[in-house]
């Protein structure tokens, strides 16, 4: 099994460094959904209460367990509330996406706190049309709305889509702060944090709070330990279909941690990881509980650590994730398999 130590004080750093970017008025909301991304909703929302102005979830049990720790900042569930009652109850903040939800609710005489929620392009939830929205908004009247919000599809360094996104926002939520002049404006999408015109008055992160961007630091290490070595000659393959062949004599290391364990079917033949201080490519296909790396040029590997992710050795998440050819996200979701410890 792996070991993967979240480094509660380096998410602080990061909250930090945000900030920093953000204008003084400009609030922070957190993203914790999915278990703050497999790391541990209770024990990262509790060291980031202090820090920001609000939460975000996406499961209104999540946000009951936001309130029964004490949370007292603004929670907002994202998507497509099921039971607004219970929202009402513990003050969520509940999504809007469409006329007929409006019309659901008041049908049920349910009064919650509301953002609405405009499609920009990525097309998952949102009012898209100023007709829709104009109606949505007819029916809330008399309601508490106060935020409108996006989820932008696009990441900073796709300038074009992301200018398109914002102006379509800007001309819907102008519309909306007609009704609603109070209503706070805000998007999503860690990729914009570099990107300060889609700040607005409240900025939502997530991955970038554990260093799943450039610009943040890495706050979780992940290493395994080597369990047993075996010797290829050329011609001689290792792992599942082959996918490694030796063309040389070659000695291989078997560590403990697969896709079990979130180490993803995508590092086959793609990452490196370190051996000591010696850089080392793993080879073949990833198995359920193990891995293979090339150790040949490795003095005594039994002896030493195997570091895939750390903050101080190069190895950093961002850098991983590109190796494989993922996104930080799911990186981040699948280490939640192994047994995860915090330092403080």
């Amino acid at each position: 099994m792996l070991s993967v130590q979240v480094n509660l004080r380096t998410i602080i750093k990061n909250v930090a460094l945000i900030k920093k970017q953000l204008k003084a008025e400009t609030k922070f909301c957190a993203v914790v959904k999915s278990n703050a991304y497999g790391l541990g909703l209770e024990r990262i929302s509790k060291i980031l209460a202090p820090l920001v102005d609000c939460f975000a979830v996406a499961k209104i049990d999540e946000a009951i367990t936001l309130r029964q720790l004490g949370i007292r900042q603004d929670i907002l569930l994202l998507g497509v509330c099921t039971d607004i009652p219970t929202a009402v109850k513990h003050n969520i903040i509940i999504t809007l996406e469409n006329p007929q939800q409006a019309e659901n609710m008041l049908k049920n005489n349910l009064h919650p706190r509301i953002h609405i929620a405009v499609n920009t392009g990525m097309n998952r939830f949102g009012i898209s049309s100023v007709h829709k929205l104009r109606k949505t908004l007819q029916l809330l009247s008399q309601e508490r709305i106060e935020g409108f919000y996006s989820h932008l599809a696009y990441e900073s360094d796709q300038l074009s889509q992301v200018q398109t996104a914002i102006k379509h926002f800007k001309k819907l939520a102008h519309i909306g702060k007609q009704y609603f002049p109070h209503a706070i404006l805000h998007t999503g999408c860690s990729g914009v944090l570099n990107y300060p015109p889609a700040h607005f008055d409240m900025i939502r992160i997530g991955k970038a709070l554990y260093g799943g961007i450039t610009g943040t630091q890495t706050a979780l290490t992940v290493t395994s330990k080597i369990i047993a070595l075996q010797k290829l000659k050329p011609g001689e393959s290792v792992g599942y279909n082959g996918q490694f062949v030796a063309k040389q004599n070659t000695i291989i290391a078997v560590v403990r941690g697969g896709y079990a364990d979130g180490i993803p079917p995508q590092f086959s033949n793609k990452v490196k990881v370190l051996v000591g201080k010696d850089l080392c490519p793993i080879i073949g296909r990833v198995c359920m509980d193990y891995f293979f790396i090339d150790v040949s040029k490795v003095r005594n590997p039994l002896t030493k650590a195997v570091t895939i992710i750390s903050p101080h050795t190069g190895q950093t998440l961002l850098a991983v994730a590109q190796q494989a050819n993922m996104i930080t996200c799911n990186l981040l979701l699948g280490l939640s398999q192994s047994k995860i410890k915090s330092i403080s």
